[in-house]
């Protein structure tokens, strides 16, 4: 049993985590009603009303997760929007694979860079779609959740590293949010955000560690480091520059200030780099737009060898 007294999973003696054959039916129900991408509106709400992800209820789960398995805890927000809709941010799971198959036919083989990979469910994703996962996680708790996801799995593809990733060698007071979503801590807090004390963590020179650790190759990069996304493109200016990866990313508004202008950030990347603003529901494809740099919320870069893939693909 999980050691919750509020957890309501049904143990084996091999495992405390309940699969997804023996979920109660409510839980069955918040899986059906997940997965309805006819539902116009009121969706999330539903759900929220069949199990809330804030009322801190323990439910350790095992389901299917794109022909992998995934562990989770229903207390937990980022585990909950998995558990409920099948998966985190599903249209960038689905550029994902888009952009993987177009780099493939292209170069033949496939690197995958994660960049504040939480939990894992990106590198889980693609670990079954390129030769070589590379995860990044500074955050010891997150940190070990994505480790054993890699185990249950036997995935020999993917290389967890326990550091954020930076414009230099430095520690830093890192900010974990008070919430249940492990994916709103940060090293650049923001004034109304509630937030744990800070803690120390290391950070590494991207192009640096890269090196270390045999990374010869980038050719598709995920950045989510909520706002600090100009100090993980400075650290890995050589592989950006001479690898001309896809990149996907978070455009915060506490980036766009780092940032400083649109102008300074086209000059990290290429000559003739092709911008896109990346959307979608969840559980729904995703949808490419015109890049505006004051309102994109997730941004795809691409260097111009790669634009074709996005302009044929863009809503105007």
């Amino acid at each position: 049993m999980a050691s919750s007294t509020t957890s309501t999973s049904v143990s084996t003696s091999e495992s405390p985590f309940t699969h997804e054959s023996a979920l109660p039916a409510r839980l069955k129900l918040l899986r059906w009603l997940g997965k309805q991408t006819w539902i116009p509106r009121g969706q999330d709400l539903l759900l929220r009303k069949i199990w809330s992800p804030d009322a801190g209820q323990h439910f350790l789960y095992e389901v299917d997760f794109f022909g992998l398995r995934y562990r989770g805890d229903l207390a937990r927000f980022i585990d909950w929007v998995i558990f409920a809709y099948r998966s985190y941010s599903y249209c960038e799971l689905c550029l994902l694979d888009a952009l993987g198959k177009e780099i493939r036919t292209r170069r033949g083989a496939l690197h995958f860079i994660d960049v504040g990979a939480n939990v894992g469910q990106h590198s889980l994703f693609m670990s079954v779609r390129a030769d070589k996962v590379y995860s990044f996680e500074p955050v010891k708790s997150t940190c070990t959740v994505l480790e054993k996801q890699i185990s249950l799995n036997n995935l020999s593809n993917v290389l967890v590293s326990p550091y954020a990733l930076g414009a230099t060698d430095e520690v830093m007071k890192f900010h974990a949010g008070k919430s249940n979503n492990s994916g709103i801590g940060t090293f650049v807090p923001e004034p109304d955000v509630e937030y744990k004390d800070p803690i120390d963590l290391q950070i590494r020179k991207g192009d640096d560690l890269l090196d270390e650790i045999g990374c010869t190759r980038v050719d598709l990069l995920k950045v989510d480091v909520e706002g600090f996304e100009e100090f993980v493109f400075r650290g890995l200016s050589r592989h950006i520059l001479e690898d001309r990866p896809a990149v996907l990313s978070e455009l915060s508004d506490r980036s766009r200030e780092h940032f400083g202008s649109e102008e300074e950030l086209r000059k990290l990347f290429w000559d003739g780099a092709v911008f896109a603003d990346v959307s979608g529901r969840q559980g729904c494809s995703y949808v490419l737009k015109p890049f505006r740099f004051g309102e994109t919320r997730e941004m795809l870069i691409v260097p111009p060898e790669l634009g074709s893939f996005v302009q044929s693909r863009i809503v105007h």
